[in-house]
């Protein structure tokens, strides 16, 4: 009888980005209106970015995106200002951040502190 071998191989992470969490923008009102989609991608290299695609809201000053546990601003992580009130749009995730622990995109007014639109993550 031969000796058996036993392979070991590692996870070879994947060629190209996997959804994580993805959820749709609904405005909170009839006049802070938002729309299209907020995905949570896992990179080749295993960062992460949130992407808006098809995405639109009601133009207001100072918006930014938020990260959220329940809807929350509270409890958030402000990612950046938003880049445009239009268009597909990349925001990295800061590493040391538990995504798991969101469940929702804002797109919030800091001055006034007013939920322009949200996406629930599932």
């Amino acid at each position: 009888p031969s000796p058996t071998s036993i392979l070991t191989t590692t996870p070879t992470p994947p060629k190209e980005p996997v959804a994580a969490k993805t959820g749709v923008f609904v405005g909170r009102d009839s006049f802070h209106q938002g729309s299209g989609s907020a995905t949570l991608y896992r990179l080749p290299d295993e960062s992460i970015v949130l992407r808006l695609e098809n995405f639109s809201v009601t133009n207001g000053p100072d918006l930014h995106v938020l990260l959220t546990v329940g809807g929350n601003p509270a409890q958030s992580i402000d990612l950046a200002a938003l880049k445009g009130n239009r268009g597909d749009q990349n925001y990295p995730i800061p590493a040391d951040i538990a995504v798991d622990d969101y469940d929702s995109v804002l797109i919030y007014c800091k001055p006034f502190h007013v939920v322009f639109a949200t996406a629930k993550l599932q």
